[in-house]
């Protein structure tokens, strides 16, 4: 029960809630052990942790955690928010693009919600080989090669066509 509640309220971006029920349940939740956890009640932790602007907590939670690949992106976006979020109180103000950048690039996500593989404009190391690949056989993908491209890379279909498109460009300025 208390995991289809987390999994509700997680899923809801619910934190107000979270966080109550994570106090009221605090004495349960140490008897259990956070070994016994379900992939939900650890989520809805670090999110009740992020709502309550309990950032080194959340940080060192996410560093010793053990994750499933499925969550990478979330906790990934959850670990950059806290940290955006944590910049921001101390500096007593909203941070701008180039103060987010820097943050990234000195808070890496640590390895047990990060695949290794660097990220350039949301396209991972991989996903950017086969794209590069693909162009070199056909820069102009059919509608079903691109969805093929999409189960493939993971990327939404209008980042692959926005590729090709930028891609074709870059190479019509070349020549």
């Amino acid at each position: 029960q208390f995991d289809c509640i987390c999994h509700t309220l997680y899923q809801s971006k619910e934190g107000g809630p979270l966080v109550k029920l994570f106090r009221e349940n605090e004495t349960l939740l140490s008897r259990m052990g956070e070994e016994y956890w379900t992939d939900y009640v650890v989520l809805g932790y670090l999110l009740a942790q992020f709502h309550s602007e309990q950032y080194e907590r959340l940080f060192e939670t996410i560093s010793r955690g053990v994750f499933s690949t499925r969550h990478y992106k979330e906790l990934q976006d959850l670990w950059y928010a806290g940290r955006y979020k944590e910049s921001e109180k101390k500096r007593h103000k909203i941070l701008g693009a180039v103060e987010k950048y820097r943050i990234r690039r000195k808070y890496p996500p640590p390895s047990t919600i990060w695949d290794g593989q660097e990220t350039v404009y949301s396209f991972k190391e991989n996903s950017r080989k086969y794209l590069k690949q693909f162009y070199t056989s056909n820069p102009y993908p059919s509608l079903e090669q691109k969805k093929e491209i999409c189960r493939v890379t993971d990327l939404e279909l209008v980042q692959i066509s926005n590729w090709f498109k930028n891609r074709r460009q870059r190479e019509k300025g070349v020549k």
